[in-house]
């Protein structure tokens, strides 16, 4: 029989709905998919192939044969050799379901099973299950390991165990070196292993001064030991470490070990990338990709005091556009959204790296410009009234141009004395731009006596 040029995972669901998006996540992922709607027929399937699937992901909760019992019977038909390939190890399962409890879980271990997943979950997530079983050496891809140990048989066996399930290996002969390369030289790692007993300095030491540097102050670290009595062990946690293992040690035991730290690592990157995420969907207008109000509020309290205290420049441009209902009402609202979208794309084009830029609130927008005197401020707003003013905003068959007016306010001689009074100051300096005529700029020194 020709041979499998990609991995084959079953996918067994009396959902079709579920089916499909995981194949299409595994499809992605470079595996080939079959699916089932039911145990029945995948053990129909199963019993007249000549080579066997990789692994099987199967729900618990089916018609006509629950996961549970189809996952029995292919034991027993492995146990039977009454499979083509009987002999072989036994297929992998990987259990879904709804309903997530903990003797579910021990049933489906009981069975064999490699991994239970709770519903609803992501397809990214099968994947990395799948991953990591029938392609370690992916699961962990990106991360690193130093290992630790004046023995460099000792670093040759462990960095070869943890290179086969990705990892990259950074090697040390002593602790002090382990450390410098650490705190000192800045080296990223994602896991430590380290012997007790090394020269120079021992592995509690380096774990206690790991432990006092910010930047490595939770860092995974496993010990190896030669020596296993609890109050040696005790030591070893009262240090800081993370996990131990006693030599002499089975490679099998020390993946598990790692990849349990591993993982943990994992998933608190995912959610502080996910609390990220929220927080900038929290403060981010979802139409124009520029900050919110809510965000200009908290930025500017936590810097004018500062800014002012310094006597650095701190300069507010607070602008809108010109007759925006008069678009709304004769284009339509979908056009003025879109208008809105352009503009804060030619403002973020337009604000340096270290400017803030806001909608403030419809068509009103704000921004802020440390570091930017008058000059500089009048400056960016001219730049802008005049990119926009010469841009087409075009969508399908609508197309216009708009112009905007803009207050200019900065911070002299600690007035305005709060960030509030800034950008009230600047909105007033709007209007003032708006009663002049419109599609123009007006700056605090200029129209002083106005405002």
């Amino acid at each position: 029989m020709e041979k499998k040029k990609q991995q084959q995972v079953v996918v067994v669901d009396d959902s079709a709905e579920v089916r499909q998006s995981i194949q299409k996540r595994l499809e992605e992922g470079g595996y080939e998919t079959v699916s089932f709607g039911d145990g029945l027929e995948m053990l129909s399937s199963l019993r007249r192939l000549d080579d066997p699937p990789d692994l099987v992901i199967m729900d618990i909760d089916m018609p006509r044969l629950d996961g549970f019992s189809t996952c029995r019977k292919l034991r027993e038909y492995e146990a039977r050799k009454q499979l083509n390939w009987s002999g072989r190890d036994p297929l992998p399962v990987l259990l879904i379901s709804s309903d997530d409890t903990l003797e579910n879980r021990r049933q489906g271990f009981r069975l064999g099973c490699i991994d239970f997943i709770a519903k609803p979950f992501s397809p990214d997530e099968i994947l990395r299950s799948v991953n990591s079983f029938l392609r370690p050496e992916t699961a962990f891809a990106g991360m690193s390991a130093l290992v630790v140990d004046d023995s460099q048989v000792v670093r040759y066996l462990v960095g070869r165990c943890l290179a086969r399930i990705g990892l990259q290996i950074h090697e040390a002969g002593d602790g002090q070196t382990a450390y410098e390369m650490l705190c000192d030289q800045n080296l990223d790692v994602d896991l430590v292993i380290v012997d007790y007993r090394m020269p120079r300095m021992k592995g509690d030491e380096f774990v206690y001064l790991v432990r006092r540097c910010p930047e490595t102050a939770h860092l995974p670290v496993l010990f190896l030991s030669s020596e296993g009595d609890s109050d040696h062990i005790i030591t070893m946690f009262r240090a800081g470490a993370s996990d131990y293992l006693v030599k002499p040690f089975i490679s099998e035991e020390l993946q598990a070990r790692v990849k349990v730290h591993l993982q943990s690592r994992l998933y608190l990157s995912q959610l502080e990338e996910m609390n990220r995420n929220l927080y900038d969907l929290a403060v981010r207008d979802s139409l124009t990709g520029l900050y919110n109000r809510r965000y200009l509020m908290d930025f500017l309290t936590r810097i004018f005091a500062r800014i002012v205290r310094s006597g650095m420049d701190l300069g507010c441009v607070f602008f809108d556009i010109d007759h925006f209902k008069r678009i709304n009402d004769s284009q339509g609202h979908d056009f003025g959204d879109h208008v809105l979208a352009e503009i804060g794309a030619l403002v973020r084009r337009l604000v340096r790296g270290g400017d803030l830029a806001v909608r403030y609130g419809g068509e009103e927008f704000v921004l802020i410009l440390p570091r930017a005197g008058l000059g500089a401020c009048i400056g960016v707003a001219e730049r802008l009234r005049s990119s926009i003013e010469s841009h087409r905003f075009t969508s399908g068959d609508k197309s216009c141009r708009v112009t905007i007016s803009a207050g200019v306010a900065t911070v002299l001689n600690d007035n305005p004395a709060s960030a509030s009074e800034l950008i009230q100051l600047a909105d007033r300096l709007l209007y003032v731009a708006k009663s002049r005529g419109r599609n123009q700029v007006a700056p605090k020194l200029v129209v002083e006596e106005e405002v």
